[in-house]
């Protein structure tokens, strides 16, 4: 059984080769594997973390195709149940003339992984895993939304660490309202929450980081992180505050950093919580100095992602997380 379990969309992604064109102007694209929690769990793979994947393909050679890259990772993909009768999502993605990346459309009717039942989870995985990671994509509509709050039950009833990235994607929900309605009602749900400052900003009004912790506190978070792009990232928890420093790296994209990062703080956590006690007791008792550890290494997976191109191709092993740390080491006392 696997240790982390992490739930929700595995999808292709359609990535413009263009600079400076919108979608209506695009004419070629690159295909490649995507989806939050699909990075998520490929980066903790690549951690060494023993991980599972919860979540439905299309039987189409592109769903057979997103199973075996999955599979090719070392990921357990017992519970990727490949549904005959959906489809697989699309994310079509161009670059600005600034080059940035841009999430331009989705693909939304039939979708293999809004199509995840109750029945598809297992008890017995949950009963032997140590965390759960999820997203809010899962919960836009039934029964997906259904399965994924059966599967946070699970998790707290085994005493699961309950990760949860909102992956704000507006596109896919009927509203803005009912987007920010359904994230701040299932906040409470997890131990660690991860957002970005526009999330920060969509759900609280501000980018203050002050807004942060008053979000935390309001939600009963024991652990909220912002990330900041390349300055790093916030968090705030029980015990204080802190900014972690970024990493300066050479940009090509930042497609799957955000997810990387997740990896990072996941894998850093279950290295150091005690399996024997209630894991949200023993993270709000952890220190500042030990969450900022655990953050700076999440920020140097981040980078390394930010280097390369594509999300899952990009996201680094934990010996090349180890060097890159190393050499920033090095260079500090150079």
């Amino acid at each position: 059984m696997s240790d982390v379990l992490c739930l929700g969309e595995v999808l292709v992604d359609w990535v413009s080769t263009a600079v400076g064109f919108e979608l209506d102007k695009a004419q070629t694209f690159t295909k490649a594997p995507g989806g939050a929690p699909a990075n998520t769990a490929v980066g903790l793979a690549r951690q060494g973390v023993s991980t599972a994947f919860i979540g439905r393909v299309s039987d189409d050679e592109f769903g057979h195709w997103l199973k075996a890259t999955l599979e090719a990772e070392g990921i357990d993909v017992t519970l990727t149940v490949v549904d005959p009768d959906a489809q697989t999502r699309m994310a079509y993605v161009v670059t600005t003339a600034r080059g940035d990346r841009k999430l331009a459309e989705f693909t939304k009717i039939a979708c293999a992984d809004a199509r995840l039942e109750s029945n598809d989870l297992k008890a017995d995985f949950f009963a032997k895993a140590k965390a759960l990671h999820f997203g809010s994509i899962s919960m836009i509509s039934n029964p997906a939304d259904d399965a994924t709050q059966k599967a946070v039950e699970l998790a707290k009833a085994n005493n699961l660490l309950i990760s949860y990235d909102p992956n704000v994607r507006l596109g896919l929900w009927p509203t803005p309202d009912h987007c920010k309605t359904k994230i701040l009602a299932t906040l409470a749900w997890a131990d660690l929450v991860k957002i970005n400052e526009d999330e920060l900003s969509f759900l609280t009004g501000s980018k203050e980081i002050h807004a942060a912790e008053a979000l935390r506190k309001q939600h009963d978070i024991p652990l909220l992180i912002v990330t900041l792009d390349s300055r790093g990232a916030y968090f705030c928890c029980a015990k204080g505050s802190r900014t972690v420093p970024g990493f300066e790296v050479m940009l090509l994209e930042a497609t799957g950093a955000g997810d990387g990062f997740n990896s990072g703080v996941i894998s850093g956590l279950l290295a150091i919580l005690n399996q024997e006690q209630n894991r949200r007791e023993a993270l709000k008792n952890l220190s500042v100095d030990a969450v900022a550890q655990i953050v700076r290494r999440a920020n140097a997976i981040g980078a390394i992602t930010c280097t390369k191109a594509g999300a899952i191709p990009a996201l680094p092993t934990h010996t090349e997380v180890e060097q890159f740390l190393k050499s920033f080491s090095v260079q500090a006392l150079s």
